[in-house]
């Protein structure tokens, strides 16, 4: 390892951590790295104050410049991995923070911050420190300054934007009124806290009514040179953005038409549509509902080792549990929380989140997302997001430790559920098709992310499609909104997930399956075609200089 690289990462990192310590602790903010050394400033919430923020951006061009100033032409193929991750952390921060100002537009960044404050604490730092009352009070009396930030700061806001941020608000308010949290924290001041509770939901209460009298607009980032560069600068990728349409479009038809085969197959003259309509969930409480995603865990772990498809480190434990009530706005219907130390008492949380109404069953208000469980397990937790996450925080490596992408991490979790589709785990043909309806799913977003901006799709196009698989047209709006304001993500998932693909068709007959998989997340989520150079290595017999590189 480039001890010039490896110190200019660790100031790097260490900036950041101290900067922004709930970002760089948890996985909502792809633009940040995972910083380490975030975990010790549990007492503090990030500062989005309008001036240190121009400082910030300085400090970080500043080490741009500097990485830049290392490379060179000849660097080594795993020295050349490390400086290409670290350009891409430091261009995903300016990109967010200095080019597209991501703290003027949403209002939702600094709720997030606010939830995953406190949840740092409630449901992660609780596991291994008895004495947490002050890191949640501390926090807790930040919260009317980073609003204050906000109102500050925030200058043309999105309609979407603004009408989840008010959803948010209402969450944070409920949860700090219902006081669930004094489960965990046991010993406090009652009075002191009682004041900075009252003082906490106050400023919730005046930002919500400071953005219902803000102007909002209906619009999104159209631009597809800012969609160009983004590829470029954060994602390492330089498919050229019709070429990335085409593959987008070609997997959304071909599952289309895989789909319409396996209906005719097994239930003629029905539709695809009409044999999943059919197709209930055997649960009756929330309880059977829960028990199902653990039991997919434990089946999905197992069969893994039992064929040998990927070597499964001893790592720390992942809990199910109903997605907690303030994160219910921000998290999907299921989600991955990643442990924030590297303490076996700490465990990595699989949240599912179970609708409220208690006058409907469990399949009635979930069928359409939880008949897709084993699909979803398998992205969530083994061989997704739990496992890639878990490899990743034992490299040795700190810079590849502590370095996600999106591209890689969404690529990786996408590829995860074809493994279990066509590895023999899934036997069932109506489960097959959910798997597939999925992929179309995440191709249509990737049509869109692409798309829309190069006026080949339109939204009209796109709720069609979104429809023909069998969602709701009031869903189908959120989902679109959502869609066109977080761009460049949209496309990770089908996109990513074709590179595997080309890289397994490639490699797999030489490498083994198991080892192809083993070498494809075992050094960090780089760039595929930095991926590509490794394995030609490793099939020429050069893997002397990978083997001391630490990784």
């Amino acid at each position: 390892m480039d001890k010039r690289l490896i110190a200019l990462s660790e100031e790097y990192f260490q900036y950041l951590a101290y900067a922004y310590p709930v970002m760089s602790l948890s996985d909502e903010f792809y633009f940040m790295p995972r910083s380490n050394k975030a975990i010790y400033h549990l007492d503090y919430l990030d500062c989005l104050d309008k001036e240190k923020i121009k400082q910030d951006v300085s400090c970080i061009k500043t080490l741009k410049i500097r990485l830049e100033n290392i490379y060179t032409e000849n660097m080594e193929l795993e020295t050349q991995i490390d400086w290409q991750l670290l350009r891409q952390s430091i261009s995903a921060y300016l990109w967010e923070f200095e080019r597209i100002k991501i703290w003027r537009l949403d209002p939702n960044i600094y709720l997030k911050i606010i939830i995953l404050g406190m949840d740092q604490i409630l449901n992660k730092v609780c596991m291994i420190k008895d004495n947490i009352q002050e890191e949640f009070a501390y926090r807790i009396q930040q919260i009317p300054r980073l609003l204050n930030e906000a109102k500050v700061n925030l200058t043309d806001i999105p309609l979407f934007y603004r009408d989840t941020a008010i959803s948010i608000i209402k969450s944070i308010i409920d949860y700090l009124r219902g006081q669930s949290y004094l489960i965990t924290i046991k010993r406090l001041d009652s009075s002191t806290f009682a004041r900075l509770i009252k003082e906490s939901i106050h400023s919730l209460y005046d930002f919500k009514s400071f953005l219902e009298k803000r102007p909002v607009k209906d619009t999104f980032i159209k631009e597809r040179e800012l969609l160009r560069d983004l590829l470029i600068d954060v994602f390492s990728y330089k498919r050229d953005l019709a070429e990335i349409f085409e593959i987008a479009s070609e997997e959304y038809q071909n599952t289309l038409d895989e789909l319409k085969r396996m209906a005719n197959a097994i239930q003629p003259p029905k539709t695809w549509q009409e044999v999943l309509i059919g197709y209930k969930l055997k649960v009756k409480t929330k309880k059977d509902l829960l028990n199902l995603y653990r039991k997919q865990i434990f089946n999905l772990k197992d069969f893994l080792i039992r064929y040998e498809l990927i070597t499964i480190p001893e790592v720390q434990d992942i809990t199910v549990e109903e997605t907690p009530s303030y994160l219910k706005p921000i998290r999907a219907s299921a989600s991955y929380s990643c442990p924030i130390s590297k303490d076996r008492r700490e465990t990595a949380f699989f949240y599912v989140a179970i609708d409220s109404n208690k006058n409907k069953k469990i399949q009635e208000i979930w069928e359409n997302i939880h008949q897709e469980y084993i699909f979803i397990t398998a992205h969530e937790t083994y061989p997704g997001h739990h496992l890639l996450d878990s490899v990743r925080r034992g490299i040795r490596n700190p810079i590849r430790q502590q370095i996600e992408s999106p591209f890689f991490y969404e690529g990786w979790a996408s590829y995860a559920e074809r493994i279990i589709r066509e590895s023999g785990y899934i036997n069932n043909t109506v489960q097959k098709m959910i798997g597939l309806r999925r992929e179309a799913w995440r191709a249509i977003r990737a049509k869109l992310d692409i798309g829309i901006r190069l006026n080949k799709i339109s939204l009209s196009g796109a709720a069609e499609e979104l429809h023909r698989l069998g969602y709701a047209p009031r869903r189908i709006k959120i989902m679109l909104k959502h869609y066109l304001l977080t761009y460049g993500y949209q496309l990770c998932y089908t996109i990513g997930k074709f590179e595997i693909e080309r890289l397994a068709e490639r490699f797999i007959s030489q490498l083994g399956i198991r080892n192809f998989h083993n070498c494809l997340i075992e050094a960090g989520e780089i760039p595929f075609e930095l991926i590509q150079k490794r394995m030609e290595r490793l099939c020429e017999g050069n893997s002397q200089d990978i083997i001391q590189s630490g990784i």
